[in-house]
């Protein structure tokens, strides 16, 4: 979870409720293993959330990006609740299915020259060491968030035909397939558009958008941005830190059969 907005991210989980919930990739950012690896007590506290609501009878599908593809050999798998898919199809309440995938696959630019993709990636990372004295700058003045990382992300996917097109190639593939839509991430950049009369969502990101994509009970959709204020997101963490410490003291006494469905390579 390298570079997350953990804080942020927590404090939506511990705030919003849903029946079934995916986890569109990249959720570990297993390409920064071996230089730092960053996890903190947020990031303990997001997978007792999401375990617990498991527990609770949602149903969580966590599908692998490139980041954390080595979960892919997990495919089928199920731990403890939460369902590892390659891909997820998602019926919608008022009778749309969409296809629910992370889309690395249709990155044409990571597929073919991966070097080149870790390389950017370890940049973006320094931009975003880089950018926080101007991020606290900026907080202290009032000024509207800006990133240095996602303004060179942003520069590089309108020089690619890759990206310009990405959202293109998927609808073009989830036609073919017979879906009404597709949900997706990988590029980092909260989107929705009608292309041909298919759907196209892109989740965005919780490094610097904090954004998710949701369907309300009549099957509508929209686009959720995450920005209350930051005491309201510090009382939230405080409220789960506290939470699972009783929760983990009760499972100490009481330890619980750990659930493992599912076949390994």
């Amino acid at each position: 979870m390298n570079g997350i907005k953990s804080a942020e991210l927590l404090a939506f989980l511990e705030t919003h409720d849903a029946e079934t919930i995916y986890l569109v990739g990249d959720i570990i950012d297993q390409w920064v293993l071996g230089r730092k690896w960053s996890w903190n007590e947020d990031c303990d506290n997001i997978l007792r959330n999401l375990m617990l609501k498991a527990e609770r009878g949602t149903n969580i599908v966590y599908i692998p990006g490139n980041h954390d593809d080595s979960f892919r050999s997990w495919v089928n798998a199920s731990i403890n609740g939460i369902s590892i898919k390659r891909e997820a199809v998602h019926m919608t309440a008022d009778g749309r299915r969409l296809w629910v995938i992370h889309g690395d696959e249709f990155d044409l630019f990571m597929q073919h020259t991966k070097f080149l993709c870790h390389l950017g990636h370890f940049g973006c990372q320094l931009l975003m060491k880089f950018n926080r004295p101007v991020a606290w700058v900026r907080r202290r003045l009032g000024l509207k968030p800006w990133s240095l990382a996602v303004a060179a992300r942003r520069a590089l996917q309108k020089s690619s035909k890759t990206f310009r097109r990405f959202s293109k190639t998927v609808t073009d593939e989830a036609r073919r397939l017979g879906y009404d839509g597709v949900v997706c991430g990988h590029i980092h950049r909260a989107e929705h558009k009608l292309i041909d009369g298919i759907e196209y969502w892109n989740d965005g990101d919780w490094v610097d958008s904090c954004t998710a994509t949701a369907e309300a009970m009549d099957g509508t959709m929209s686009t959720l941005h995450y920005s209350p204020h930051s005491s309201t997101i510090e009382w939230l963490r405080q409220r789960a830190s506290v939470r699972y410490e009783d929760r983990d003291m009760t499972l100490l006494n009481n330890p619980p059969t750990l659930l493992f469905q599912g076949v390994l390579p």
